[in-house]
């Protein structure tokens, strides 16, 4: 008597491939099948530019070129000494705005630093700042503004 002559074997070799059908249909259960994108490389969101000096929060103090001295030079006291008050060890940025030329064209940065930014910055530093916290900074904006002295705090 041969070995499929048998009847338990002939049911289980007729349940086999009876099933077979039915388990070519399955799928086999892994992260995927809860969350489509298990496994999947992490998207990471792109690094933000780093922040301008004052493009963030208001100056401290905003001073428009040709203002006589006497007239910002104790406004310029008055906060620094109030910010040194609150933070000691306060970061003061003063920043030339200066005006593009009429073209476009790029300004004179330099003069204007030394025009109008040294004597600020000289004033932040009479009033009690150190000169490892002062920075002295010019930046273009638009032609139809005024040069502006700003200070800004950290």
């Amino acid at each position: 008597m041969s070995a499929l002559s048998r009847p338990s074997v002939r049911r289980a070799a007729l349940a086999a491939v009876m099933c077979l059908p039915v388990l070519a249909g399955c799928e086999l259960v892994s992260q995927k099948t809860f969350d489509r994108h298990a496994g999947d490389p992490p998207v990471l969101p792109e690094t933000p530019p780093p922040p301008v000096p004052g493009s963030d929060r208001p100056a401290l103090v905003t001073i428009v070129a040709g203002t006589p001295d006497a007239q910002w030079k104790p406004a310029v006291r008055a906060a620094v000494a109030d910010a040194l008050s609150r933070r000691p060890n306060a970061l003061f940025t003063v920043v030339v705005e200066v005006p593009s030329g009429p073209d476009g064209a790029e300004p004179d940065m330099r003069h204007a630093v030394d025009a109008d930014g040294q004597p600020v910055l000289q004033a932040v530093m009479d009033a009690g700042a150190g000169s490892a916290q002062t920075e002295l900074d010019a930046r273009s904006v638009s032609a139809t503004s005024a040069t502006q002295i700003c200070v800004y705090v950290q």
